[in-house]
């Protein structure tokens, strides 16, 4: 199978390889109850920052694909206010770190669009983070939701500490960009433009802007739903089953080239209650399979010699069919990487720099067909 990024996914990859063992380190270090008033609040600022190094490199794959014309969306009828809701959640650090405050007065009704939930979530995202940026310190940023005559609508309204006289400049690209403006709100209007909806700013006095993002009513003609929407239900934090007790641990193969990476995986796994192996190439890991018949096999993919696409079709051929094929992906998860991995016949995606614990969520779901993906938001 023919797998040739980009260089600023390749670039992705590498930068994800070298962040994924401090998420894990951090599951691991919660596990063991090392649960100090000082480790939670060391680990938790360990984890914003990885947060937003992780963000990082999502924007600029995203942006290299708008810019390259090979981003996709796959539409389905989505909640704005969720959408909005998720986005204040996940900028709530930020905001606190400037002092301001984020007010989304609830609508009378529901608002719903036809659009890429994930994706629509970055276009938020990048509103609040546009807002923020230009907006003095100790100032209110203001949100509505609304489907009016014209359509689904956000409106994001926000002071300007050092006004730009021109909004254009606000959505130009990489090198021709103005002081303040962020590289995520280009690739912001590219998505809604895919999504046929659009992405607007309007200077409403030389100190006030307002972003407005106007999405396809549900039911738009011309847009095709799919199923990128779609959100699978989070188990509980132990994985317990709603009722009763927890169904016997699955046995769990990693196939990792880096022995950084697939011992902290190890231990957080183990301390969580699975029982696991290990194998560094696709060579060792199609022995190990038939020597501890796990249940489920973690791959990677960049792995030397086979790579773990190839490792991925040898087992469909070879393993017991009930064994499920789990991507561990430095790759950013996008539409690429989700096809390729079920071209290769995984049953499901995570983010390698999502952690053990998102792999533990993940087995608590039920097995997806075609591959899913899990990660954090």
């Amino acid at each position: 199978m023919d797998d040739r990024p980009s260089l600023m996914r390749e670039l992705a990859h590498e930068l994800r390889d070298a962040l994924s063992p401090i998420r894990a380190a951090i599951d691991l270090l919660r596990l063991r109850n090392f649960d100090t008033e000082v480790s939670r609040r060391v680990a938790e600022k360990v984890e914003r920052g990885l947060d937003a190094a992780l963000a990082a490199v999502d924007a600029f794959v995203a942006a290299d694909q708008s810019e390259s014309g090979t981003l996709t969306v796959a539409v389905a009828p989505i909640s704005l206010v969720q959408i909005v809701e998720d986005a204040r959640t996940a900028l709530t650090p930020l905001l606190a770190g400037r002092a301001q405050r984020c007010e989304f007065p609830p609508p009378t009704r529901p608002v719903e669009a036809l659009a890429d939930a994930a994706k629509s979530l970055r276009v938020i995202r990048a509103m609040l983070e546009q807002a923020s940026a230009v907006a003095p310190p100790r100032s209110v940023i203001e949100v509505q939701a609304a489907d009016g005559d014209s359509g689904p609508q956000i409106r994001v309204r926000f002071s300007i500490e050092t006004p730009d006289p021109v909004a254009e400049h606000w959505f130009e690209s990489y090198g021709a960009r103005a002081r303040g403006s962020r590289m995520a709100l280009r690739t912001a209007r590219h998505v809604m433009r895919l999504q046929q909806g659009s992405l607007d700013l309007t200077l409403r006095s030389p100190g006030a802007g307002e972003l407005v993002a106007a999405f396809a009513p549900v039911g738009a003609g011309g847009v095709s739903a799919g199923d990128g929407g779609s959100r699978p239900a989070a188990p509980n934090e132990e994985g317990r089953a709603a009722s009763g007790s927890a169904p016997p641990r699955p046995r769990i193969l990693i196939v990792e080239d880096s022995t950084e990476v697939r011992v902290i995986y190890r231990e957080a796994l183990a301390a969580l209650g699975y029982t696991v192996s290990e194998a560094g190439n696709a060579e060792e890991a199609l022995r190990t399979t038939v020597e501890a018949a796990p249940d489920v096999a973690l791959i990677d993919i960049h792995l030397p010699g086979m790579n773990g696409y190839r490792l991925a079709q040898a087992l469909k051929a070879r393993a017991p069919p009930n064994m499920r094929l789990v991507m561990l992906s430095g790759m950013t998860l996008d539409d690429t990487t989700l096809r390729l991995s079920r071209d290769a016949g995984f049953d499901d995606c995570i983010d390698k720099a999502a952690g053990p614990k998102a792999l533990h969520a993940l087995l608590q779901t039920p097995r997806a067909s075609p591959a899913s993906a899990a990660m954090r938001p």
